[in-house]
């Protein structure tokens, strides 16, 4: 914990520093609390005994990850797919692509419709926002191995799932962790954007409230805890990355 705080020692200053001049230059400028309200009201709504930040923050931290983890198996089992049959990749992954110009406001209404306004459809847009950059980076991952090592495993006479696991998986390994730390800052976007469209529960549904009653201050409350989750997932899964990866570390 020591060498992470050394670390990351410059930024923290950095953002209180910051704090620190908005709270002074806000009230100076005459900028009104409605438009941009200084650190010190944020910090204060976020330390309100008496508000439901921290319950919307739950119902959004665990919606987006049960979507990582939805669109993490999707997208690793569907890398496998592509890795292993090369005509099912030359098929599909035209369509992948295509998937990703969708506009996510488009299609979050329409999740909300056919799933309801409960759990359910902020995991999906959660994760189809994960999907991605897991897909991208397990089949780069998968395809890394070097050349000789395939020839050594097929000399040996492994048969592709062997090939696969022994081999492939363990190479992708620092590949897939990457994508999974890019998807979690995404699944939580996901999340947010359905819960814009149309939910009675989490951070999106208390910055739309926030917004039409110009409460300033509450919308950037909630988008602190919404970054607050993002680095808790982020943290999270480079914590699970030292443990796996063990022969990466720093």
């Amino acid at each position: 914990m020591l060498p992470l705080a050394r670390r990351y020692a410059a930024a923290l200053a950095l953002m209180l520093i910051a704090m620190v001049l908005l709270e002074w230059a806000l009230p100076a400028a005459g900028v009104p609390p409605y438009l941009l309200p200084p650190p010190s009201r944020v910090v204060a709504r976020l330390l309100d005994p008496h508000s439901d930040l921290a319950g919307h923050a739950v119902a959004t931290g665990v919606a987006a990850t049960i979507g990582l983890i939805i669109g993490a198996a999707a997208g690793l089992a569907l890398a496998i797919a592509f890795v292993q049959l090369r005509p099912l990749e030359d098929a599909l992954y035209p369509w992948v692509l295509l998937s990703q110009s969708i506009p996510a406001a488009a299609l979050a209404p329409l999740l909300t419709i056919w799933l309801g306004d409960g759990m359910a459809p902020r995991a999906a847009m959660a994760a189809l926002f994960a999907f991605f950059p897991i897909l991208v980076g397990a089949v780069h991952g998968l395809r890394a191995v070097a050349p000789e090592e395939l020839a050594l495993m097929r000399a040996w006479g492994a048969r592709p799932w062997a090939v696969l696991c022994h081999l492939r998986l363990p190479t992708a390994l620092p590949a897939i962790f990457s994508g999974l730390k890019v998807a979690a800052a995404l699944a939580v976007v996901g999340t947010i954007v359905s819960e814009l469209a149309g939910s009675g529960r989490g951070l999106g549904f208390v910055i739309s409230v926030a917004t039409y009653h110009l409460a300033t201050d509450r919308v950037f409350a909630a988008v602190t805890l919404a970054t607050i989750i993002s680095l808790g997932l982020h943290i999270a899964l480079a914590t699970i990355e030292r443990g796996v990866v063990f022969w990466k570390r720093d």
